[in-house]
């Protein structure tokens, strides 16, 4: 009877809900976090809570580890599973895999050739700042500057057991939970509601965006959200997202485990000039992107009825 009424409500409905459940679940995985973190070590709640605002620390890094991990599994990984419940046969079939392996080759590919265009978006949503209101810019980079700590403390690694944690709940989690929430439920969802596949994907990439509170690579992150959608809408399965999405976060990891907080610092807060290298990566990977983009519509399912496809 519940998941009857849930079946049949409208989508705006239906969306209200999930973001409440997603909401929900951020409050919940905090307060989880912080308790079963106080104790694992012993803190109090207000030692946890200093170690959370203070990323740097060593007692920090767990913690936003932990928070992250728990975030994505709860806020992210169980409200999808709970919606495709509720909302049965209104949501992306999770468990289908592409019908050819081509897809999760050309998910590898899509990852690497999607950094130079991720690169000229945020050079862009940059330039773009500069209109805005100085408050609102004000805002904006302070809460980058959060995001920033707490990428830099978790990309720093002083201890061995820290990379694999970290491939998990920066790449692994999110690529999983992250895309069974946005082109698993969302992208469907407002498919249904617009009557256009397309208009689904880019208004759940925007959503994806903007719910990570980093406004200075709102652009990017849209971009990059954009085309998981169309992976997912082209291939009928949300494996080449899956992979494509943990690709461009394990990069990340690997590069930063690799060369260090020297680089972290240069890569990924301060945005450097061009160098050869970029140019040259640029003049490679953007025709090969060209071309996968035309071979994905050349070789996209036909999926007659399925709510990620409608016209």
């Amino acid at each position: 009877m519940i998941r009857t009424a849930f079946q049949t409500m409208h989508p705006f409905g239906q969306f209200i809900f999930f973001l409440c459940t997603i909401l929900s679940g951020m409050g919940l995985a905090a307060g989880l976090g912080l308790f079963l973190m106080t104790l694992a070590t012993g803190d109090s709640m207000t030692q946890a809570m200093a170690s959370m605002n203070t990323p740097q620390s060593e007692g920090g890094r767990e913690y936003n580890l932990v928070l992250n991990s728990l975030n994505q599994l709860i806020s992210f990984g169980f409200a999808a599973l709970f919606a495709r419940y509720l909302f049965k046969n209104q949501t992306l079939v999770t468990g289908r895999m592409p019908g050819s392996l081509l897809w999760l080759l050309w998910a590898a590919v899509f990852a690497w050739c999607a950094q130079p265009l991720i690169d000229i978006t945020y050079r862009l949503n940059t330039a773009c700042m500069g209109f805005l209101p100085s408050s609102w810019v004000t805002q904006a980079d302070s809460l980058e500057k959060m995001a920033q700590d707490v990428t830099v403390s978790l990309l720093s690694f002083d201890a061995a057991w820290q990379f694999p944690a970290t491939l998990v709940a920066v790449a692994i989690l999110p690529a999983i939970c992250e895309e069974l929430t946005f082109r698993g439920v969302l992208q469907p969802l407002f498919a249904r509601w617009t009557g256009s596949a397309h208009v689904g994907i880019w208004i759940s990439a925007l959503l994806f965006s903007a719910i990570h509170l980093q406004f200075q690579g709102f652009l990017p992150r849209m971009i990059l959200g954009a085309g998981l959608g169309y992976l997912v809408y082209y291939s009928g399965s949300l494996w080449p997202a899956i992979v494509a999405h943990f690709l461009n976060n394990a990069m990340a990891v690997c590069l930063a485990a690799w060369f260090g907080a020297e680089w972290v610092q240069e890569e990924m807060v301060a945005m450097g000039s061009w160098e050869l290298s970029d140019y040259l990566t640029a003049s490679v990977s953007l025709p090969i992107a060209w071309i996968g983009i035309n071979w994905m519509r050349k070789r996209a399912v036909s999926a007659e009825g399925h709510p990620n496809t409608a016209n």
